[in-house]
């Protein structure tokens, strides 16, 4: 699905709020932006806002599920992918971590972008305050090396007129060598996801290149530019030179960056092409609920899951999900105990593969990761503090997410056992009891009614009205 055809399927979704009013302040679309994702708002679309193109913002986003909502966090992300808006967490593991048994061919046609413009500051790029300068965000660097085609997420900034300072997943740094690349902004969603997949290495994705995986996941057409295939449908195109530089962009950073090496690159760009009244991303990059931190949850949850499954000859594992409420900082797995101490093997396994999250916690295999009040409960109600709840010894090096443990110093380890003894019999295991098992069908109508006229419905929409009583009727935003 195209990114513009994406943004129509949310706004026909009702889930894109159009702003037509003049955003005039460059801080303040990103601002917008942050605060939309911040408070699980909608997706926007900005149209008057200085310089060539209308801002999406928060395309990739998504809510939290600290109360029950009828979205998930990852619903726009399978919207794009042209999955059901409702797609279970195991089904996008499933779509991002298994390969079609032949690879796709790929399908080429013509560039949408045209132009000859050599102005990448006239694009209607927003700045961050902490630093006045345009922001690229939820694009992708195309460089082709010895033949081979790779794509990288981005994240930088534009200086002057022509250059781009960006910062790229050191797989792909590491063989950028001086000479023509091209950054694509407005890319599909599919795009994205193969240029995130291909960067982390993800089983099993290795041996494709990001445009066979953008192909397998979705119908992604692709176009030649200067740095070779690109999406043919992507919204801005920026062909010119890169080069490794050793001075950092400006901004805050991406959450892929908290879960893989990153370095910077320069390009000077040679040439602009737009399609009509493009469309151009705009992530809160580094703000709670970003687009970037839903990506890259997706993403570290199928390449851990990935690799653990498999790694003791069999598949334990149903799924493995950082929470994007977590900022990534807490690893849950749903996994059959295949033994006794299994459960600290699998801990100690995860530790190993992944560096954003000090903590792990191990849930019954049939626990779902969309019911995270569950994963919650269980670690009060199977876990005993004293005996299953783990820390290590305080030498472990920093996890990347927790906003603690920033200096470098070691600290400790976590890992709970929230998750059934495979030594009891049967009988000594208290059965699964919820609202639906515990009450006869009348006692549980009239608390219905009853929580209804009380105003508690349980939606997104009474959370909406408490955020809009707590904020005040005062008329401020």
């Amino acid at each position: 699905m195209e990114f513009r055809e994406t943004v129509e399927a949310l706004a026909a979704a009702e889930d894109l709020l159009t702003v037509e009013d003049p955003v005039s302040d460059p801080d303040l679309a990103f601002a917008l932006a942050a605060e939309s994702a911040r408070s699980n708002g909608p997706a926007m679309l900005l149209t008057d806002v200085p310089g060539v193109g209308r801002l999406a913002c928060g395309v990739r986003g998504g809510p939290d599920r600290m109360v029950r909502r009828r979205r998930l966090p990852w619903s726009r992300i399978a919207l794009g992918l042209g999955l059901p808006a409702d797609a279970t967490y195991e089904t996008m593991l499933e779509a991002l971590s298994t390969a079609p048994a032949e690879r796709p061919s790929l399908r080429r046609r013509a560039a949408a972008a045209s132009g000859h413009d050599r102005d990448a500051s006239a694009l209607c790029l927003p700045t961050v305050s902490s630093s006045d300068r345009p922001l690229i965000s939820e694009g992708l660097l195309a460089v082709e090396v010895d033949g081979r085609q790779f794509w990288a997420p981005v994240r930088g900034d534009v200086r002057g007129r022509t250059t781009l300072r960006l910062h790229v997943p050191d797989t792909v740094a590491s063989r950028v060598e001086p000479g023509p690349a091209t950054v694509a902004l407005g890319v599909p969603t599919a795009a994205l996801m193969a240029a995130h997949l291909s960067c982390a290495r993800t089983h099993p994705w290795r041996a494709w290149t990001a445009p066979e995986i953008a192909a397998a996941l979705d119908d992604v057409p692709v176009a030649p530019h200067a740095g070779g295939l690109v999406p043919a449908s992507a919204e801005v195109v920026l062909d010119g030179d890169v080069a490794p530089t050793g001075e950092p962009a400006a901004g805050p950073r991406a959450a892929w960056e908290g879960v893989a090496d990153a370095a910077a690159v320069t390009v000077s760009v040679d040439r602009v092409a737009t399609r009509p009244d493009p469309l151009v991303p705009l992530a809160p990059v580094g703000e709670p609920l970003g687009d970037d931190i839903h990506q890259t949850s997706l993403v570290e949850g199928a390449r851990l899951q990935s690799r653990v499954n498999g790694y003791w000859g069999v598949s334990p594992v149903s799924w493995i999900g950082l929470p994007v409420e977590a900022q990534l900082g807490v690893c849950f797995v749903a996994s059959e105990i295949l033994y006794a101490g299994f459960e600290w093997q699998l801990a100690n396994t995860l530790f190993s593969f992944a560096t954003s999250f000090d903590k792990v916690v191990v849930l019954d295999v049939d626990a779902a990761f969309e019911d995270l009040a569950r994963a919650l409960d269980d670690i009060w109600v199977k876990a005993h503090p004293s005996h299953d709840w783990v820390f290590s010894e305080a030498a472990a090096p920093a996890a990347a997410a927790p906003a603690y443990r920033r200096d470098g110093q070691t600290g400790s380890r976590l890992f709970v056992n929230a998750a059934w003894d495979p030594r009891w019999d049967e009988e000594f295991i208290a059965p699964e009891v919820n609202f639906e098992l515990m009450y006869p069908p009348e006692v549980r109508r009239t608390v219905e009614e009853r929580w209804a006229e009380l105003g508690f419905d349980g939606d997104e929409d009474a959370s909406d009205t408490d955020d809009a009583v707590a904020g005040g009727d005062d008329g401020n935003e």
